[in-house]
């Protein structure tokens, strides 16, 4: 088995932990059962409540130091002091650099950059590599590189809005500095690929490595299905455009008038505002004891969930703003649980996804083929016996985490 014994490795994200990243809780874990001597560096706090057991059994809190501006004017002033003397101490040509960096890139002075640079002064030369997951997170990161003047060769993880929303948002030579200074960009499809080709990335420095399933986490559960009984269905998502909820909300209600036994289960959460509005949707078509709103839940019992369940429907889109799902981590999990999955042929998604042999790919938007496919399978049961163990050999064969934190271990070790 490869293994790292002597040197470590930084990993940079937004927020840990987050609910909706239970997937980078895995690859850390996985990482280190290999040998990898890691630490996270976050910008955010992230929840409290039970997110994942791996995050206590790994000590992870333990190996995160935070980087977070506080809000409250008193603590950015108070612990800004702190860590400006602290740097005088230790390095004070940082202070010096801190002041050219902000006047070269003509920036008001601000003490966001002494949060982000304070905490790890002393400790970031201890790591050989820096990897950066999210684009913007790669942006943030160069700042402290050149106020801290650090030579480490960086590796960035792209997922979704980083792709998308984000260069829409902020024009496309955002990543200008990041195309250069990174040694490789990992991409999350093939897809993605090919649009960062378009985007002038260096196309030797763009890998695909997908995002891993620890097949160990699931159970498989063979499908079956008969009238009269609830058919019942799951989405997973935080409540924003691009998860298409509206989409599935009209799907159902298609559906129902032929079958009126289905239960739809939505887990997630986010806006009240979004929420109040599906909610809206559900009684205005009727669907009070079609529909159940689960609200944001610990990862483990989503996955739980998957066994009570038929179906998985994902109606992912392109948000108004630009923002994109690229491959959503729940489809993945769903197929690993032997659970089939309707979805739309929306960016990276086919990569995550059998069509006809795993589930089904509609078009974008297209509710009412959503509905047939629901139908089909309601009138078609024993598919989704076949589709359940495609499922799960299908998410083993391209995505087991194993295999790819053995490539991910590999390129580590090339740098």
């Amino acid at each position: 088995m490869n293994k790292i014994k002597k040197n470590k490795i930084a990993f940079f994200i937004g927020a840990f932990p987050a609910i909706s990243e239970s997937w980078f809780i895995e690859q850390l874990a996985g990482l280190i059962d290999m040998g990898a001597k890691i630490d996270i560096f976050s910008f955010k706090k992230g929840g409290k409540g039970n997110i994942s057991e791996k995050v206590q059994k790994y000590d992870l809190i333990n190996k995160t130091t935070y980087l977070e501006y506080p809000n409250s004017w008193f603590k950015r002033i108070s612990i800004g002091l702190y860590f400006f003397l602290k740097i005088i101490l230790l390095k004070p040509s940082v202070i010096f650099n801190y002041y050219i960096y902000t006047r070269s890139n003509k920036q008001k002075f601000t003490l966001k950059y002494l949060f982000w640079i304070g905490p790890i002064v002393n400790k970031i030369n201890n790591y050989y590599l820096i990897h950066c997951h999210f684009g913007m997170i790669g942006n943030r990161f160069l700042i402290i590189r050149k106020i801290l003047k650090l030579k480490q060769k960086i590796v960035v993880t792209f997922y979704g809005q980083d792709s998308s929303k984000y260069i829409q948002q902020k024009g496309l030579r955002v990543y200008d500095n990041l195309k250069r200074e990174s040694s490789y960009f990992l991409l999350m499809t093939q897809e993605m690929k090919e649009r960062f080709v378009k985007l002038e990335f260096p196309v030797e420095k763009l890998l695909v490595h997908y995002t891993g399933v620890n097949m160990d986490n699931y159970i498989f559960n063979f499908k079956t299905f008969k009238r009269p009984n609830v058919f019942r269905i799951i989405t997973v998502g935080r409540f924003v455009e691009k998860k298409g909820l509206e989409d599935a909300l009209r799907a159902i209600k298609i559906a129902v008038k032929e079958y009126n036994n289905i239960e739809l289960n939505i887990v997630g959460g986010g806006e009240k505002e979004y929420k109040d509005k599906l909610m809206k949707m559900v009684s205005e078509m009727g669907l009070e004891k079609n529909v159940k709103f689960l609200g944001l839940l610990p990862h483990q019992e989503t996955i739980s969930l998957f066994r009570k369940m038929h179906v998985m429907l994902q109606m992912s889109k392109r948000a108004k703003n630009g923002d994109t799902d690229d491959l959503p981590f729940v489809i993945l999990e769903s197929q690993a649980s032997g659970l089939p999955v309707i979805t739309t042929r929306h960016v990276g998604i086919p990569d995550g996804i059998c069509d006809k042999k795993t589930g089904y790919i509609v078009r974008e938007g297209d509710y009412n083929e959503a509905s047939e496919k629901i139908m089909y399978l309601i009138n078609n049961p024993e598919l989704l016996q076949n589709f359940s163990y495609s499922a799960a050999k299908f998410v083993k064969n391209k995505f087991d985490l194993k295999k790819l934190n053995q490539k991910l271990i590999f390129l580590y070790k090339s740098l």
